[in-house]
């Protein structure tokens, strides 16, 4: 009997993860040198009032945040609970913008994220306290749900092989000073009638929720305009139909997945028809590193979102002694192998990386 044309896809699909999957082991980074262990110190709950400590006792510390992080912090916390027996934890995990809601409500003692703030977070609790939240980076969500990163989808007849970061700012955005890219032959594709033909490029006005990508991609390519030449489109899937179906287009995506249905997203509905008529442009950091295809193995992507947790930091007050220690614990080498671990780097996490350390730390000290 002739096997369907959906069945092998998925097959391929299926065989292409767990071939990514067998082979992390193998591509696995070491944390960086510069990650030094955790030197645990005698640290105890504040005996004086404090909104997020709950329980009879009051003994608890309450944390809210983003459920994508649920099985990293679950490690986490039980390690920290080795090193740090007194320290109870009760974690309220359902989304990324219980991380600022909680701090501003003063009921959260530190929010875990999943990603940067969005501006009307930021602008949230700047309005409640008169100064900017404090983000603190624990390490990097390449891959979530086996997703591909964020990142640049062309139709499959494009010749390009990959792109730098740099270029793709440049497509993207305007007036970013280095001279817009408007055309194929911009980025050396000249065979046939690609070079004389301008680059029709696409993005999502709805990120659905997954991640603010365009308030990501806006800081990213440094505060300045998008370009007017952008086709704004309802949403992901939108972009990726009309990659498909137009061979001179380019769509800068959220995170996403052409191989199948993954938990909390929505199986794209035209997968089948058009899945083997787009492609993931690998992304280079620079003309002098490799590209990442933005799966499991191989460098991180240019445009991989940071983890980390939201602290309520009053310029020129110490943090509460627990949370001190426990923000120098994520970001030690006992947290970092842990994020480092083949279990959660299935998730799609990624350590911190040479000389984040020292940029974290200046911000709780």
């Amino acid at each position: 009997m002739k096997q369907s044309h959906n069945s092998s896809f998925l097959k391929r699909s299926l065989t292409a993860v767990f071939c990514a999957a067998a082979c992390l082991l193998a591509n696995a980074v070491e944390v960086a040198p510069d990650i030094k262990p955790y030197e645990p110190k005698p640290i105890s709950i504040p005996t004086e009032y404090r909104a997020y400590l709950t329980g009879p006792d009051k003994d608890t510390i309450y944390v809210a945040g983003n459920d994508v992080l649920i099985p990293l912090f679950d490690k986490l916390h039980a390690r920290f609970k080795e090193l740090h027996p007194n320290i109870k934890f009760k974690f309220l995990m359902w989304g990324s913008t219980l991380s600022v809601e909680g701090l501003v409500s003063e009921k959260s003692a530190f929010g875990p994220i999943g990603r940067e703030n969005r501006r009307v977070e930021a602008d949230y609790f700047k309005e409640r306290f008169g100064y900017e939240v404090t983000y603190f980076k624990i390490g990097y969500d390449h891959n979530p749900n086996d997703k591909l990163s964020t990142g640049i989808w062309v139709n499959s007849t494009n010749p390009i092989k990959q792109l730098t970061k740099d270029q793709v700012k440049r497509i993207y955005s305007s007036g970013n000073g280095k001279g817009d890219i408007t055309h194929w032959r911009q980025l050396g594709v000249t065979t046939g009638e690609w070079a004389d033909l301008p680059i029709h490029a696409y993005m999502p006005r709805d990120t659905q929720g997954i991640l603010a990508m365009i308030d990501e991609f806006r800081d990213f390519i440094g505060g300045v305009a998008y370009s007017p030449r952008i086709e704004w489109l309802p949403n992901g899937n939108k972009v990726i139909d009309s990659v498909a179906q137009d061979a001179f287009s380019m769509g800068l995506m959220d995170y996403w997945n052409n191989a199948m249905e993954m938990r909390g997203v929505t199986k794209w509905k035209r997968m089948e028809e058009f899945a083997p008529r787009v492609k993931f442009v690998p992304v280079a950091w620079d003309e002098n590193t490799p590209p990442s295809d933005g799966t499991l193995t191989g460098s991180r992507h240019p445009f991989a979102s940071p983890i980390g947790i939201d602290i309520n930091k009053a310029p020129g007050k110490p943090l509460d002694a627990w949370l001190k220690a426990y923000c120098e614990f994520l970001v030690s080498k006992d947290a970092q192998d842990i994020i480092n671990s083949p279990e959660m780097r299935k998730f799609g996490f990624r350590p911190l990386e040479a000389g984040d350390v020292a940029v974290e730390m200046k911000k709780i000290n």
